[in-house]
């Protein structure tokens, strides 16, 4: 079985990636999901009248709403509301995304547009229109297939030209764009994640061992000061009807099953920026820094390069997820790991927000001009004391694996699995108490049972199986075993399907009657030990995240 390092391919040309084997891609489609509203079909509607999801192909699917844990997306305003007329600064979001996967490959897509208005939304979603109409068509042709890495990124670059046409025709404005291919690499269980972006929007991958890491990394130098105002580059007419594709890069790298690859626009990644969130000060390069130009009022912050705050950042993104996993119970999926982050940069901005949002800002007064001059510089003081980049804010995210469809968490419990007839009948392995952040347990795909899962599924459970009526006063001599509960356990002809709680008087001796609680007992009986109340069967409820 082949293995492959984790290191980092990257160039401006197709050809600067190294030529590597892929496994047979399934056309199977198991998510496909877009947004917001509409997402790329949006070109479609303005063109046909309607929604664009009515059984239309577009794109090459017909159901753009098949979102799932493993294959998620969200996208949303962090701009102020008017607190009179309740409209939101920076309408339309000018942000979209796609997802499209299938059972061992995915394709994931993220575009910005540049600036507000009409246009940069018609940008953004008609470059995801023509990307992914291009790949589906291309990518999943039995014919022409895809063999090796350098082709699937050689599609991955002519997508973008394919969405700049399509920007063209539409009359649509800048946008930038990131577009990601994850394939199964032949004689091998890991995947090669191929990556092609032009502007600030990047591609990362959480994984179990390194933490999280940036696929597009080449596509801006990390040792320099960066001007977050300036995207870098961008598809649509820039010069002309030609595009500007300064930045634009081809990256390569490798990830195992179990790792989230997620894109992000910079309304996410630069609020993870220690600087825009005022935890630290750029340092110059002559060696001067903000502190140097201080009043008394200043607090002391550490000083960071631009690679040290790059670093910082993902750091920052694992602290934030890493967070959620322990308050929450649960392990990250692509769709915990989308609202986690953008919950934070809404928590974060919330500060920015407020100052904006203050009603008595909007009150109809007469003001001279140093009042108004005197007012506006407390409203910059305050916004440049705030935390956080108020800006679109888009991820789409994918957990890497080959899909099965069967789910651990679905499997039911069977029999009366806690009670065995002496502790040394139980053995154990050495793998039954190894922990993986990811374990199969012989499901692809399937998620560890949580604690509080477990005990939710166990008091749902009789304390004995019907078929071995047991007497009250042999209840308190039973074993318990330590073994771990199997959630694959083959049953047998005899065995029932569900565990089913016994019959009435079933744990007590024939001719005995339940005695009263209330009534006192005979000194020289034995008073039975009351059997654990029998819970009705307890329904789990998943609620999916309102951001």
């Amino acid at each position: 079985m082949a293995s492959y390092s984790r290191e980092l391919y990257s160039g401006k040309i197709p050809e600067d990636i190294p030529v590597l084997e892929l496994d047979t891609l399934d056309d199977e489609i198991t998510a496909s999901y877009t947004g917001p509203d509409d997402g790329l079909a949006f070109p479609v509607r303005e063109q046909n009248g309607n929604t664009g999801f009515n059984s239309v192909d577009v794109a090459g699917i017909t159901d753009w709403r098949k979102k799932s844990e493993k294959g998620y997306g969200i996208c949303i305003s962090l701009y102020e509301q008017h607190p009179v007329n309740g409209k939101m600064s920076g309408d339309p979001i000018a942000d979209a995304f796609a997802i499209c996967a299938r059972k061992n490959n995915c394709i994931l897509l993220i575009a910005d547009g540049v600036n507000w208005g009409e246009k940069s939304r018609l940008a953004a979603r008609c470059a995801l229109y023509g990307a992914m109409k291009y790949l589906n068509k291309h990518v999943y042709d039995k014919l022409n297939q895809p063999r090796n890495t350098r082709e699937v990124v050689e599609i991955l670059r002519n997508s973008f030209d394919q969405a700049h046409q399509t920007i063209l025709s539409k009359d649509g404005g800048l946008t930038t764009m990131c577009a990601c291919m994850i394939c199964p690499m032949k004689g091998s269980k890991e995947f090669s994640v191929c990556c092609v972006n032009v502007g600030d929007s990047y591609g990362y991958i959480l994984g179990e061992r390194r933490g999280i890491r940036e696929i597009t990394v080449g596509s801006h130098d990390i040792s320099s000061e960066r001007d977050i105002r300036d995207a870098g580059g961008a598809i649509g007419p820039v010069h002309g009807s030609d595009p500007e594709l300064q930045n634009l890069t081809c990256s390569m790298t490798f990830a195992s099953e179990g790792d989230i690859v997620f894109l992000t626009t910079d309304g996410i990644s630069d609020n993870f920026d220690p600087v825009v969130t005022k935890v630290a000060i750029p340092r110059q390069v002559n060696g001067e820094s903000a502190q140097d130009i201080s009043n008394s009022e200043v607090i002391i912050k550490p000083e960071m390069e631009p690679g040290e705050r790059h670093i910082y950042g993902m750091k920052e993104m694992e602290r934030v997820i890493n967070e959620q996993e322990l308050v929450t119970e649960e392990q990250c999926t692509a769709q915990s790991l989308c609202s986690t982050l953008v919950q934070h940069v809404l928590m974060l901005t919330d500060s920015k927000r407020k100052v904006l949002e203050n009603p008595s800002l909007y009150k109809r007064r007469r003001m001279t001009q140093d009042q108004r001059q005197i007012r506006d510089s407390e409203i910059k003081k305050k916004m440049a004391k705030a935390p956080g980049k108020l800006d679109h804010a888009s991820i789409v995210a994918y957990e890497l694996g080959r899909t099965n469809h069967d789910n651990l968490e679905n499997i039911p419990l069977t029999g009366s699995p806690l009670i065995t007839k002496s502790p040394s009948s139980v053995t154990s392995t050495p793998d039954s108490n190894s922990s993986r952040r990811h374990s199969n347990h012989g499901l692809s795909g399937s998620k560890p049972s949580r604690p509080r899962k477990l005990f939710s599924r166990l008091r749902s459970l009789s304390v004995t199986s019907p078929q071995s009526p047991l007497s009250p006063t042999s209840l308190g001599k039973l074993s318990i075993s330590p073994q771990k509960i199997s959630f694959k356990r083959s049953r047998s002809g005899s065995e029932p399907n569900t565990p089913s709680s016994p019959g009435n008087g079933s744990f007590l001796p024939k001719g005995s009657s339940s005695p009263s609680p209330m009534s006192p007992q005979s000194p020289n009986k034995e008073i039975p030990i009351p059997l654990p109340a029998q819970h009705p069967k307890r329904t789990s409820v998943t609620y999916e995240s309102a951001v």
